[in-house]
């Protein structure tokens, strides 16, 4: 079954690449979890087409959401050497599949503006 595609980005803050990223609350309409339980193992794709597994968590009681990303964060940080001021962005596509992309500010700007690379090109 087809979903509608989204986007949802970020920039990651210290306490985000040493714990775990908040994600923002509207991913929460987007990504559904099984009834009865408070997560759901996400296979994501990344810009090189490699393929992680991150848990997608909300917290299990309460009237906030507090998305957030735990199992497999901390490894996907090692692994693409994630800073402060990295900007995350998860995509949800058509087929119900996710792919993930940070890219960090370069010392190239285009008319006065920092340009943004992904963080592949900085390893």
């Amino acid at each position: 079954m087809s979903k509608p595609p989204f986007t949802v980005s970020k920039l990651l803050t210290n306490s985000d690449i040493s714990t775990k990223p908040a994600l923002p609350t509207e991913i929460h309409q987007h990504i559904p979890i099984p009834q009865g339980t408070h997560f759901v193992d996400l296979k994501v794709t990344d810009s090189r087409e490699q393929v992680c597994t991150l848990r997608y968590y909300t917290r299990p009681s309460g009237n906030r959401a507090n998305p957030v990303f735990t199992v497999g964060w901390l490894q996907f940080v090692r692994a693409k050497c994630l800073e402060a001021g990295d900007k995350l962005t998860i995509y949800g596509r058509q087929d119900g599949e996710c792919q993930i992309q940070v890219t960090r500010t370069s010392n190239v700007t285009y008319q006065g503006e920092p340009v943004y690379l992904d963080v592949e090109n900085f390893l």
